[in-house]
């Protein structure tokens, strides 16, 4: 006979404490957990750092922003302030700085719609409560063509902001007009004519009109203003040959005079641009001469526009010179007699100058014509291939009388050159202040901005300008 085993079955007490367990269990983690939320309740408020005073200005911000944002013509308007903390943490003779509005404009107005809407802006600013005098700036991109504009207008009735858009209407690609700064750009060549004649109808005065990247350029370091329309027409016509890559017309004032200088880069010889340029009209339309360089692959040619030559206008200047040199009987200066340096370094528009300075250091005036023997020196000690110009091809140099103390000087220009892969920087300049003077070394390392050396690289071309007095 076989026997059926009994199941096992627990007794009623064992249920009983398992239940009782398992409740105080849940009991002690409620309690554990209600507790830890409880401290870290009460340490946020015993121990989280306060949000820092709201300034008056941001106080009102919002409200601002929204007053703004509701003008025609804005798309979105931005109010920035500082807080009161770091207000009151200014030194007292340190100005608070006022709040920064920026406003982002609705695309395709006309330029007296966008001019009235920026006028409106500058309404709600006025009673806006907010401290001092905001500071604004005027933006747009335009859909489609990726346009820009970029004002800093000056305040209501500013005509900067109805000019601005004109040049958009009429093709430009980026319009920035701020206090340091005017500069168009245009998809090509072909478009700076348009642009320059609209800077024309405009009175607009241009630090720069040139391409996107820069490809040609016209830029002006005397008072800005419009650019000449046969300046461009020129500079455009240059910048759409085929074998150009690379076209700059900057009127610069080496002697007191504004003087156009066009540099041309070319792929291949530059004797067919340079035949070309001399050959083109465009110097009698502007009635001024023009000089030009024209970089080739290997060589390089240089001339003038039309084969119209510099003729000086500073007359008295010169005349003066020279009799102060023939009735005086200054003589030549001497090695001895100067005081090689270099300062001044600075860079725009693709460009690069440095200021090479001659002292005369003796006790009399002595007379400097021509311009410095230079050559450079690496950080590695050697000396690049570097190619030296004169600034305006064919101009009898101007006699300068140098009297005791004084200084002549000589502007260098050269093209930005790569500095990507850390090359081998030029650090110190070799200066001949005259022929038979000795070789003097300046540091450019010690010229503000140059601290690192400057990029006067293998291969380079510097124009070097004639000596001329120093102005203060």
């Amino acid at each position: 006979m076989t026997e059926t085993p009994q199941s096992t079955r627990l007794h009623p007490v064992y249920v009983v404490v398992a239940v009782l367990f398992v409740v105080l269990v849940a009991l002690a983690l409620w309690a554990t957990t209600r507790g830890d939320v409880r401290a870290d309740a009460q340490g946020d408020e015993r121990g989280s750092p306060a949000d820092p005073a709201r300034s008056e200005d941001a106080e009102i911000r919002e409200d601002v922003e929204r007053e703004l944002t509701a003008i025609a013509g804005v798309e979105s308007a931005t109010v920035e302030v500082l807080d009161e903390d770091f207000l009151e943490s200014l030194p007292e003779h340190i100005p608070a700085p006022a709040a920064s509005v920026t406003v982002d404009l609705e695309s395709f107005r006309t330029p007296e719609d966008t001019q009235a809407t920026v006028d409106a802006v500058y309404g709600v600013l006025a009673g806006s409560g907010l401290s001092g005098s905001p500071t604004l700036t005027v933006v747009d991109t335009l859909p489609g063509t990726g346009a820009t504009l970029t004002l800093e207008p000056t305040g209501p009735g500013d005509p900067a902001v109805h000019d601005a858009v004109a040049f958009l209407d009429a093709g430009a690609t980026s319009v920035r007009l701020t206090a340091d700064n005017a500069a168009v750009s245009g998809r090509d060549p072909a478009a700076l004519p348009g642009l320059a004649e609209v800077a024309g109808t405009l009175a607009r005065p241009l630090d720069s009109l040139s391409t996107d990247g820069y490809g040609a350029m016209y830029t002006s370091s005397v008072d800005p203003v419009p650019p000449p329309l046969p300046a461009v027409q020129l500079l455009a016509e240059a910048g759409s040959r085929d074998e150009t890559t690379q076209t700059v017309y900057e009127v610069r004032s080496p002697t007191g005079n504004p003087v156009p200088l066009l540099t041309v880069y070319v792929d291949g010889p530059p004797t067919p641009v340079a035949d070309w340029l001399r050959a083109s009209g465009q110097a009698d339309l502007l009635g001024s001469a023009i000089a030009f360089t024209v970089y080739g692959s290997e060589t390089s040619e240089s001339g003038f526009v039309s084969d119209r030559e510099l003729v000086s206008t500073d007359t008295a200047g010169d005349e003066a010179d020279a009799a102060a040199a023939a009735a005086d009987g200054v003589p030549p200066c001497t090695g001895p007699d100067l005081r090689a340096g270099v300062t001044g370094f600075d860079a725009a528009a693709g460009s690069r100058f440095l200021t090479v300075t001659a002292e005369n250091v003796s006790g009399a005036p002595c007379a400097l014509d021509g311009r410095p023997g230079l050559s450079f020196l690496r950080a590695s000690g050697t000396v690049p291939d570097v190619l030296a110009e004169p600034e305006v091809p064919g101009q009898s140099p101007v006699r300068v009388v140098v009297p005791p103390g004084g200084v002549a000087t000589s502007q260098l220009r050269w093209g930005a050159m790569s500095t990507a892969n850390d090359p081998d920087r030029t650090t110190s300049v070799l200066v001949t202040t005259v022929p038979g003077a000795d070789e003097t070394r300046v540091r450019v390392t010690d010229v503000p901005g140059a601290d690192s050396g400057v990029d006067i690289l293998e291969g380079a071309r510097v124009v070097v300008g004639d000596w001329v007095r120093a102005t203060s």
